[in-house]
């Protein structure tokens, strides 16, 4: 036999050996996906133990995660590319846990947490129920398609580089990732809580004090960004998610964030969500971190009598034109019984000049938040029939939570929903010429000011964006320190 021919045996007989091996493998994994369907049809539940984490910013940290990476468990394998997780989470499991497909998740993240059903889902990402092996927590495991991103990649990696960096109490935090050649995985704190106008609408009491412990929240975890120079740039109800304690107290968490910047010198993007945005990002005459005070500002108003300081629903420009001006005001009878401290202090955050704007730790430091005793009588406010009527607050068709949605979101979402509304309907911001006219002082008497209310209802949220790119003309003259830790103010909140 020539060598040639040998060649050719040699080669045979190899390629018999490795067909015989597929379909070993192929009867092995379908033996494998019949026992994982036949395993979910048990009759019992899940019972996942709510998560143990406390208040102090101390989630399972990335690092920690990774050094367990050599922990086995029974059913995964660490021999292949990917391993498919049977949507029911363990033997016996409920069928209401069943996703609507077993999905395929690398090993890394197998071996340390159960996958389940799918959350909720969106253009570019899919939102999984995950549940910590070891400890028995909850997180929602955001699984991004890459073919979807092409071309687009950066935007993916500037919001996952910055959740990277940020570790507090009161911000959505990121567990882990892990990245393949197709999928980009986000192990992400679950938040079941719902957001800020949905513990509003649904509390029995809701007062004052209230309000300031949730603004104490917020600046809290704007302090903390601000310190590591990070702007969010998109502050807004939806995106504050209610964290319920294990104690029964609840604290709120900031998330999404697709449009949030390090920031090293003015910024141009014009983007954000109308009702919230700074008066310098309209004006396009470049902004910084205090774009976020003024979002703050503006929630805190409507946390104390149920509408927006600038509204108006037929037409953007003028919304805009409002914002500009920056005319605030506290109508009667809807501040009457509001206290004088909360006025000036939301005065001092909506201020159109930005160096005379408050900081986050000026906020902090006001008495309204940080001393009990300026928070009036501690009367109950009426304002989740206002929130209802002018935001969109009632029940919707999809059931997916707020968390979820918030986690779905990508910074590639904005960019698709800013594009169909300045190009088919011609609606952005436009360069305008900067005003600067000092806003009207809240009224010193009892807090009742020149009646200017309006029915018409506030611009529902929509993220509104530029095709520019931010642009950083000169560096910050400072830089700041890293965040310390702030008292507590004594809000059951």
């Amino acid at each position: 036999m020539s060598s040639q021919e040998c060649v050719c045996a040699r080669f045979t007989r190899t390629l018999y050996r490795y067909q015989k091996t597929q379909q070993r493998l192929d009867i092995n994994d379908n033996v494998k996906l019949l026992e994982c369907e036949t395993n979910g049809t048990a009759g019992s539940q899940l019972s996942t133990p709510r998560s143990g984490k406390s208040p102090c910013p101390s989630p399972t940290s990335p690092a920690s995660l990774r050094r367990r990476r050599g922990s086995q468990h029974s059913g995964s394998s660490l021999s292949l590319a990917s391993t498919k997780v049977c949507s029911s989470m363990d033997e016996g499991d409920g069928p209401n846990l069943l996703s609507d497909e077993c999905p395929f998740v690398p090993p890394s993240i197998a071996e340390r947490y159960k996958v389940g059903r799918a959350l909720g889902d969106g253009t570019f990402a899919v939102v999984r129920e995950c549940v910590e092996r070891c400890t028995g927590r909850e997180y929602a495991l955001k699984i991004i398609n890459k073919s979807k991103c092409r071309g687009k990649e950066h935007m993916i990696q500037n919001e996952v580089s910055i959740l990277r960096r940020v570790k507090h109490p009161n911000i959505v935090l990121l567990i882990e990732e892990m990245d393949t050649y197709s999928e980009l995985y986000l192990v992400m704190e679950l938040v079941k809580g719902g957001d800020l106008f949905d513990a509003i609408t649904s509390s029995n009491k809701y007062t004052e004090r209230d309000a300031s412990g949730m603004l104490y929240n917020l600046a809290s975890a704007i302090k903390y960004l601000h310190n590591l120079n990070i702007v969010h740039r998109d502050i807004k109800p939806e995106n504050l998610l209610v964290y319920e304690h294990q104690d029964g107290r609840k604290s709120l968490k900031l998330g999404d964030f697709g449009l949030a910047s390090l920031v090293d010198g003015l910024l141009y993007l014009v983007c954000g969500t109308p009702t919230y945005v700074a008066p310098e990002i309209i004006a396009e005459t470049g902004y910084g971190l205090k774009v976020d005070i003024w979002a703050a500002g503006v929630i805190t108003y409507i946390l104390l009598c149920g509408f927006p300081p600038f509204r108006c629903s037929e037409d953007q420009d003028i919304l805009l034109d409002q914002i500009l001006l920056g005319q605030l005001d506290f109508p009667s009878p809807s501040w009457d019984n509001v206290s004088v401290a909360a006025k000036e202090l939301i005065t001092g955050m909506l201020q159109v000049d930005v160096e005379q704007r408050y900081t986050a730790v000026q906020v902090l430091d006001h008495p309204w938040v940080s001393d009990d005793a300026h928070l009036g009588n501690d009367q109950q406010l009426s304002v989740a029939g206002k929130i209802k009527k002018h935001f969109n607050t009632a029940p919707k068709g999809c059931s997916t939570p707020a968390g979820v949605s918030v986690i779905t979101i990508t910074p590639l979402d904005k960019e698709r929903q800013v594009f169909r509304r300045r190009h088919p309907q011609d609606v952005g911001l436009m360069p305008r010429p900067q005003h600067r006219p000092q806003p009207s002082s809240f009224p010193s008497s009892g807090g009742k000011s020149s009646a200017h209310t309006s029915n018409s209802p506030a611009l529902s949220p929509a993220d509104i964006n530029s095709e520019s790119e931010d642009y950083s003309p000169s560096p910050s003259p400072t830089s700041p320190s890293s965040a310390d830790t702030v008292r507590s103010p004594t809000s059951p909140f």
